[in-house]
């Protein structure tokens, strides 16, 4: 619910367009966590690991959505 309600909230505050790349990583993310429980059937896999999986993508996408804003903002 929580993360639903954030999602929301970002959207409606224009977050999203001013970070491009973080929709992205949100859906890379998802499809990260979706192969690691495919593989969770037959190994087990910490949960720090697939924890650490996802604010990795996430974190990406956010520093990539901030490299772009300050290059587009930089005068060359």
């Amino acid at each position: 619910m929580y993360v639903r309600s954030l999602t929301v909230y970002l959207v409606r505050q224009g977050t999203l367009d001013d970070y491009v790349y973080l929709e992205h990583g949100a859906h890379y993310a998802i499809g990260a966590l979706s192969l690691i429980l495919l593989v969770t059937i037959q190994y087990e896999i910490n949960e720090i690991v697939t924890g650490l999986v996802g604010v990795v993508l996430i974190g990406a996408s956010f520093w990539s959505s901030v490299r772009r804003n300050r290059a587009l903002r930089s005068p060359s």
